[in-house]
Parts: C-alpha cells; structure tokens; sequence
C-alpha cells in the first residue's frame, strides 16, 4: 500500500496519517516546495522544482503537471508495485490540482485500486474554488473512490477538538488509518482487496467514512461517523457497503452487531454489505467503524 501526499497541505496529511501506520504502508510526498519533506525521513520525494529554480506552481495546475512527466521515471516503480494507493491532496492550488489526478490516472492504468481524499477551499475564495472544482472532476474519474472533504466543516471539527485544521484535526490520520488498517491486517472476520473491489464496482459514486467512539455507546460511533467532515454527503440508498469494526478485548458479538445494524439500517434494502471485525490491544473499552459506501 501506498499513501501518497499531493502538495503542500496533502503531504502535512500524508506525514501525519502514515505515523498512525508505518509498517503497513510506504509514504511518497510530491510538491514544489521543499519545505513539505523536512519532517519525513522514511518517505520518498518528488520535489517539482528539482532545477531549483525556486518557481512555486501556486495556481498553475498545467505547470505541475509538466514538472511530474519530467520526474515520473524516479517514483514510477512505486506506483507499479502498489496494490493500493490513498491520495491525500488539497486542490485549489497548482501542484494538488495540476498532478493528484495524473497520479491516480497512472496508478489506476497498473491495475492498482486508487482511493483519493481532496479538499475543496473555503467558499470565500471563488477562484481556487473554481479551479479546485475542475481538478476534482478529474480525480473523481480516475479514482475507484474520491473523498471530498470540506474545509469549513474541517476547520469546524478541528476547533471541536482543539486542532489545527491545517493537520486534518485528527480525522484524516484515522480515516486513513481505518482504511489500512482494515485491508492490511489480520482480523477476526478478514476483510481484502477483492472485497473492497467489489463493493466499488456497483454504479454510482463510493466514499469512505470512519468514526470512533466507546463500547458503551455503539450507536454513538455510527453517528460520528456520519458527522465525519465530508462534502455534502448523504450515503441513505447506497447499494454496496464494506464495513470494518474494530475494538478491544472487550467488544463483543453485541457491540458488533448494534453498530452494524445502525450503520446499514439507511442502506438500499438490498445492498451489498460485507463485514469484517477485528481486535487491538491499543482500542480497550473502544470502538471504530471504517466503511466503504458505493451506489450512491
């Protein structure tokens, strides 16, 4: 697997996210500015001004993406190799919008499952608006899954907690974690690629949501899950759904059972669900629920 960080904000959250798993993914940062790989030693680089030059490409999509040709051949390996790849970018700006979406292209050509987690801007910039829009559209077609966060409700959600937005206030690192954790790692009721596969397969667009929450309030987790800050999401009627549920020694049949119920209970009465289950050390008196939602 391979979490990926487009641009400056995409690599903050890459970084931050592979901290949550570091032995169970490799980490490539691609950006103009060199600044976005100081703080990671364990990742590979593609930096977008390697003739050092000190041009930026803030609002020229077109430029970043021809400074990715000219340096494709060093991380291409990586792409070929992966069975997965999670795409963390913020577009709105040049590198983000110029190049998230070639890179998802490129790794969907190998055969490789591409799930992509962009931002859109805050509305009181029209023309980053404007410009994040038109990358999304090609994201959202060269990704199985594109996950639109919004940063209003981001920034929201950070001040709920305490956090910077600008770090994904907590929720990006576990939404990525979840989704990792939940395919690379054994589990009571194992989950793979194949499922994830076909629950993307069904027509209509896919997301992914996660939450976290106590094994005293089951329903409580589904319910933060479905307060994740996404952009403008409604999964009622989805058609195919993989659902992990995660937790200590002491979650039960019936915590399994009560968040699954609730989660599914909005679903198209016929929709695909697949489950799977696992237990950690690290999730005592815990529970977190990673879901892939399709059909929508």
């Amino acid at each position: 697997m391979l979490i990926t960080g487009v641009g400056g904000l995409g690599c903050i959250w890459a970084q931050n996210a592979h901290s949550r798993c570091p032995r169970l993914a490799d980490l490539l940062l691609i950006d103009a500015d060199e600044h976005s790989f100081l703080s990671s030693a364990e990742a590979h680089c593609l930096h977008l001004d390697a003739a050092g030059d000190g041009r930026g490409a803030a609002a020229l999509p077109l430029l970043a993406a021809h400074r990715l040709r000219d340096g494709l051949d060093s991380i291409r390996p990586l792409l070929e190799d992966a069975e997965m790849i999670v795409i963390l970018t913020g577009l709105g700006g040049g590198v983000g919008s110029g190049v998230a979406s070639e890179i998802a292209k490129i790794a969907q050509s190998t055969n490789c499952l591409v799930v992509s987690v962009a931002s859109l801007p805050f509305a009181e910039q029209p023309v980053r608006m404007q410009l994040a829009k038109d990358a999304m559209e090609e994201l959202d077609k060269n990704s199985h899954v594109c996950i639109r966060i919004s940063l209003e409700r981001l920034a929201w959600q950070a001040k709920q907690r305490a956090l910077e937005w600008q770090s994904g206030a907590g929720w990006i690192e576990e939404l990525v974690e979840g989704l990792v954790s939940t395919l690379a790692r054994v589990g009571k009721i194992n989950l793979d690629l194949m499922d994830l596969r076909s629950v993307v397969g069904h027509e209509g667009n896919s997301t992914l949501i996660v939450g976290t929450g106590t094994t005293r309030n089951p329903k409580g987790v589904v319910q933060i899950a479905r307060e994740s800050p996404l952009y403008d999401l409604n999964i009622d009627g989805a058609s195919g759904c993989l659902i992990q549920v995660e937790g200590g020694p002491d979650m039960t049949l019936s915590h399994l059972n009560e968040v699954t119920d609730e989660f599914v209970s909005n679903l198209s009465p016929n929709c695909q669900v697949i489950m799977g289950a696992r237990v950690g050390e690290g999730l005592i008196g815990k529970l977190r629920i990673t879901a892939v939602v399709s059909g929508l």
